[in-house]
């Protein structure tokens, strides 16, 4: 969707200068001077980033269950609070630890047979039958794209990485009209 939202400016790039590294990629941002910063970086300049979020929006609106637009439009909108997550991070501890050594959670770093082999009722066991039940994995999850700062980026990455436990730990579904009830009854 981020692709088909950003190939309406294809012909912006004609207006180009003189050709930058990215000059024969579309999405790149060349002309903002701006590089890669993480291996599924999409450098956009401000413009793009309002036509991704006002595009993501909608769809999202449209279709609830179109995860990636959603994960489009906090990348392209939530930069004020990702700075605030970093920062509260930044001040504690162990999210001063997590920001340093960026562990991820994928199936590669889960050890799901000794989560499988927990008691019933273990946040471990329980978050693999949220995963099964949901048909989902951590590897599922989009990689980010839209954001501009590499520390930010890793912030939302783990934000979607630990996401799913949230909704283990809370009992939350994850449809819109389970995830209403569940904060009504709160």
């Amino acid at each position: 969707m981020a692709t088909q939202l950003l190939r309406p400016l294809g012909p912006l790039r004609l207006l180009r200068r003189s050709p930058g590294p990215a000059a024969d990629v579309p999405l790149r941002a060349a002309s903002h001077g701006t590089s890669l910063l993480y291996p599924e970086h999409i450098p956009t300049s401000p413009l793009q980033k309002a036509l991704l979020a006002v595009g993501s929006a909608g769809m999202a609106l449209y279709n609830p269950y179109r995860h990636d637009m959603v994960a489009v439009l906090g990348e392209t909108t939530g930069h004020r609070a990702l700075k605030v997550l970093r920062d509260q991070m930044k001040k504690d501890p162990e999210g001063a630890k997590i920001l340093q050594e960026r562990p991820r959670i994928s199936l590669s770093t889960l050890d799901l047979g000794q989560l499988q082999s927990l008691p019933e009722g273990c946040l471990g066991r329980e978050y693999l039958r949220f995963l099964d039940v949901n048909r989902v994995s951590p590897d599922t999850r989009a990689p980010t794209r839209f954001v501009d700062d590499e520390e930010l980026a890793y912030v939302i990455q783990r934000y979607r990485e630990v996401h799913d436990m949230l909704h283990t730990l809370l009992g939350m579904p994850t449809n819109m009209l389970g995830t209403c009830k569940f904060w009504s009854r709160s």
